[in-house]
């Protein structure tokens, strides 16, 4: 009964104010499209999940101030001096050492079109040769080292897999390789992480592992968990970029 009668009092709240002619342009969220995105359904696994939220504001990141003609009442910015950029969300981890690994970098994050596809490029150095796991962590929980980060974010699958598999949590981004004394150049493009929404990475901790990840299929109880990637050896909490 107090459910209904809160909804009851909100909408008539909201049809006084139409009635008055009110702006509702001041409320957060104005403007903005609810986006509804579909995760197929899986055989005998799990039903069809949908995710509904508001589309989030897309910001020219890392630019200088637009250039005002006019006077400042105006506030009109001159296109023909304004610098271009792709729209988007942008977000940054910075890799510190776990220990005395060693391993340290810097990785962005961008997604252009919200709810899509989202781009890591950037460097690390110190790995030792070979494949390295990368994972999304649930908890951004770091201070002397990368012990407290919790287990790989999930959000709706319980089981560990590669990027591409179909099954796999939404944290596991694969695996990168390092050679020889050379820093590595990473360009990983993933599908299911997201800088918004239910799957938004922001804020959790990213992890580079001591050793391969093999996807889940080593068949054993630590493969569908971590891939039998090992302990991480250099973290970072993802956080948006200005």
């Amino acid at each position: 009964m107090n459910l209904r009668l809160h909804v009851f009092f909100g909408q008539f709240l909201w049809l006084v104010a139409a009635l008055n002619g009110k702006s509702f342009q001041g409320v957060p969220g104005y403007g903005r499209n609810l986006i509804v995105k579909t995760l197929p359904a899986i055989e005998d696994y799990q039903s069809n999940v949908y995710e509904v939220f508001m589309e989030p504001y897309l910001y020219d990141l890392s630019r200088p101030a637009f250039a005002l003609t006019g006077s400042r009442a105006e506030k009109q910015i001159d296109l023909a001096v304004a610098p271009r950029s792709a729209p988007g969300l942008q977000a940054i981890v910075h890799l510190r050492p776990d220990a005395e690994s060693g391993v340290e970098g810097t990785l962005i994050f961008t997604q252009i079109v919200p709810n899509g596809p989202v781009t890591i490029e950037g460097n690390v150095t110190g790995l030792a040769p070979g494949l390295h796991g990368v994972h999304v962590h649930q908890t951004g929980a770091i201070k002397d080292n990368c012990k407290d980060i919790g287990p790989h974010f999930i959000a709706y699958y319980g089981r560990h897999g590669g990027p591409r598999d179909h099954i796999r949590h939404v944290g596991d981004l694969g695996n990168i390789k390092a050679e020889e004394g050379a820093p590595v150049t990473v360009k990983i493009v993933d599908h299911l992480i997201s800088l918004a929404g239910p799957r938004s990475i922001v804020g959790r901790s990213l992890a580079i592992s001591k050793d391969e990840d093999d996807y889940g299929r080593s068949s054993t109880e630590d493969s569908t968990l971590t891939g039998t990637s090992g302990p991480a050896i250099a973290c970072g909490v993802v956080g948006y970029l200005n």
